[in-house]
């Protein structure tokens, strides 16, 4: 009878926590079959923590660097096009921002709907607050496109996050054009993922967030950053190894400006390091 009672106890917690795993988390602005007419929603799953690299595996561990919290998956069939809705929900809009930034490359729109949005044929990237949103269709047709962008006017009309707040300095009207490229870096994977061309500047640290803005012409470039690091060490540190590439403003103990460009006729330098 004690036997029984053990099995049925660990059956109750078992049950108990699948339930839980597919309970709907209310924060999420999640798309639901009423949201797509004739459609249907053939897989909502959460994630958390380590199980994280089931879903992707190998791509885990950019998240975990910056913060993550909890992943929604939704696979939808929808028009004969079936797409891949992640939610990933970090643990404030900086961090998903931050993921934002080093995960979308060569937006055939961008400044549309919201803030902070990448849209290509296949695929519709945005950072909604502590949401990094990635809409993902397998077809990349015109009609594809455009279902994939309804999608996700339907998840912004049920955001009810406040948005990711740029630094004040990288929003001076001079960089109004090239702000949309600011990158948050926090961590080795980011740099190599967002900015490879760095990540030897800051391999030797354990800690620090890089807000970046690079800006490229033909064979010219000027790369703004705002630092911020664990330590005065790791600072003097930064300063020491790449004072003669670049220019650097030290404005607090662990707070750098620092500048690097191969264009002289730069006018923005001073700008920013008012």
């Amino acid at each position: 009878m004690k036997r029984f009672s053990f099995k049925l106890a660990c059956l109750f917690i078992l049950m108990f926590s699948m339930v839980s795993h597919a309970q709907a988390d209310e924060d999420f602005p999640a798309l639901t079959d009423n949201d797509i007419p004739s459609g249907k929603i053939i897989r909502a799953s959460y994630f958390g923590g380590d199980a994280l690299w089931g879903i992707i595996d190998g791509g885990a561990d950019i998240y975990l660097e910056y913060g993550f919290d909890k992943l929604l998956l939704q696979e939808i069939e929808w028009k004969k096009v079936n797409f891949r809705v992640e939610f990933y929900r970090m643990a404030d809009p900086r961090a998903a921002y931050g993921i934002y930034s080093v995960s979308h490359f060569k937006c055939s729109k961008r400044d549309t709907l919201s803030k902070y949005v990448c849209i290509t044929p296949f695929q519709v990237q945005s950072a909604l607050g502590r949401f990094y949103i990635s809409i993902a269709n397998d077809k990349g047709t015109k009609e594809a496109g455009e279902l994939t962008t309804k999608l996700f006017e339907i998840v912004l009309s049920k955001n009810k996050e406040a948005l990711f707040q740029i630094p004040d300095r990288f929003e001076k009207v001079d960089f109004v054009k090239s702000v949309k490229n600011l990158k948050v870096i926090k961590g080795a994977l980011g740099f190599q993922n967002g900015f490879p061309s760095w990540f030897d500047k800051f391999e030797s640290l354990n800690s620090y967030l890089v807000y970046l803005l690079p800006e490229d012409i033909g064979e010219k470039y000027s790369y703004y950053s705002l630092i911020k690091f664990n330590s005065e060490i790791d600072l003097k540190n930064f300063v020491s190894k790449n004072s003669a590439l670049g220019k650097c403003k030290v404005f607090s103990e662990k707070e750098l400006l620092y500048y690097e460009s191969n264009d002289k006729a730069d006018t923005k330098q001073k700008l920013f390091f008012e």
